[in-house]
């Protein structure tokens, strides 16, 4: 009779594995609270102005957010139409 292999034998004494419950599927990604009601806008620009963008927020003491919010602002009035102001 064959020898069984330390393999064979820890197979034999394995314990079945356990099923782990998978949450529930949602019918909505999770949304931050400061982002009910808002919608994305996203634009490309070269890397130099990301970084200028980055480095104004900092001098600032503001988030990049707030500066692309006062922007889309001065861009809203430059053309007359209304601004939208605080958030």
């Amino acid at each position: 009779m064959a020898k069984s292999s330390g393999f064979a034998r820890l197979k034999a004494t394995e314990a079945p594995p356990q099923q782990v419950a998978a949450p529930p599927p949602s019918s909505k990604p999770a949304v931050q609270a400061n982002r009910i009601g808002m919608r994305t806008v996203i634009f490309y620009d070269l890397p130099e102005a990301v970084r200028e963008l980055k480095r104004l927020g900092v001098d600032q003491d503001r988030t990049v957010q707030d500066l692309m919010r006062e922007a889309l602002d001065d861009l809203l009035v430059k053309y007359g139409k209304h601004a939208f102001g605080k958030r």
